[in-house]
């Protein structure tokens, strides 16, 4: 592996850290005093754009990427699986899983256990949050046979409007099942309208806010 890097490049941090507070809900006001878990984090780049305005966030991810892509040597980061998280309970008031943690498994699950993988990645969230505090996260990559109710439950045409409503309900219905059962006191879905401020190519419409 090559060495890491100092620090990240400044102009590509702010760029990830406005995607992931438009892909999220959130702003630096609603931040600021808070402690952030940033969690599937790649080269840490959201917290070095949020230490610059005071946000304390601890990054983590499971793996080290090489170069360019590895986080920083001044990056408050730790190497962890998002299911064992070596941190205290009750520790963060925000958890965030930005096109990461809920998209793909831990070796340790096997390619039906994607589920059973979430369901363990919100129960270690809801261990280390705080008293009402939040894991937001995007999209899961939970895909049709997850989401149906039996082989009798129809799938609409994935090129249709219809199926779109249907994953975005099922898909929250099924995680607020689970939410609820590690811990959460609710789970919702928050989709962006098409007129959001901040709505560009790279996007997301919507994301889940996991309340403890």
């Amino acid at each position: 592996m090559s060495e890491r890097p100092k620090t990240n490049n400044l102009e590509a941090a702010e760029q990830t850290a406005k995607r992931y507070l438009a892909n999220l809900g959130l702003a630096w006001d609603e931040l600021r005093g808070k402690h952030v878990l940033d969690i599937g984090v790649l080269n840490a780049e959201f917290e070095t754009a949020a230490r610059l305005r005071g946000v304390e966030v601890i990054s983590v991810d499971n793996r080290v990427e090489d170069g360019e892509y590895a986080p920083p040597t001044d990056s408050r980061f730790i190497l962890a699986n998002a299911t064992k998280l070596p941190v205290r309970d009750l520790s963060f008031d925000y958890a965030l899983g930005h096109m990461s943690v809920m998209n793909y498994r831990e070796d340790a699950y096997n390619d039906e256990e994607h589920i059973r993988y979430i369901e363990d990645v919100l129960r270690e969230v809801c261990r280390v949050l705080k008293t009402d505090g939040q894991f937001r996260f995007t999209e899961t990559s939970l895909d049709d046979s997850d989401l149906q109710r039996g082989e009798d439950d129809v799938v609409p045409d994935p090129t249709s409007d219809a199926y779109i409503d249907w994953h975005m309900t099922r898909e929250q219905e099924l995680l607020e099942g689970i939410a609820k059962r590690v811990g959460f006191s609710e789970l919702r879905l928050v989709a962006y309208p098409d007129s959001h401020p901040e709505k560009e190519e790279d996007i997301l419409t919507y994301y889940f806010n996991a309340v403890k």
